[in-house]
């Protein structure tokens, strides 16, 4: 019985090792606009609520390294970035825009879903 347990088990975790897991893009939810690390929605990413709105700062695994993003929601948000010499650029994001490479990889500090009118196109 013991053996059969065991064969059972092994059996198990090995279907587990070679289920491949979902890509990340499919942990978009609807309502969110999320950043990866990496290029092709890879790497621990992280999402904002839309749906909930105001200003939020990136998380650290992405601010200034946002390689990637998806937005999923039915309104526009607003990418800033505040660059050390100071002020502020500002970049719209519609629903629906994605990128599998960004080129504004490196200025992502916050998101909004309030224009800054302080803030310059960027």
């Amino acid at each position: 019985m013991r053996r059969t347990v065991t064969l059972a088990l092994s059996a198990a975790l090995a279907a587990l090792t070679l289920t491949p897991a979902p890509s990340a893009s499919a942990a978009v939810q609807p309502g969110h606009v999320c950043f990866w690390p990496q290029p092709g929605e890879m790497g621990g990413g992280w999402c904002y609520d839309a749906n909930r709105g105001g200003y939020a700062e990136l998380d650290a695994t992405v601010r200034r390294n946002a390689k990637s993003f998806s937005s999923q929601v039915n309104r526009t948000t607003y990418v800033l970035h505040f660059p050390r010499s100071g002020g502020c650029l500002q970049r719209t994001v519609y629903g629906g825009d994605y990128s599998e490479n960004w080129e504004w990889a490196d200025k992502v500090d916050a998101i909004d879903t309030t224009p800054h009118s302080d803030c310059q196109p960027g």
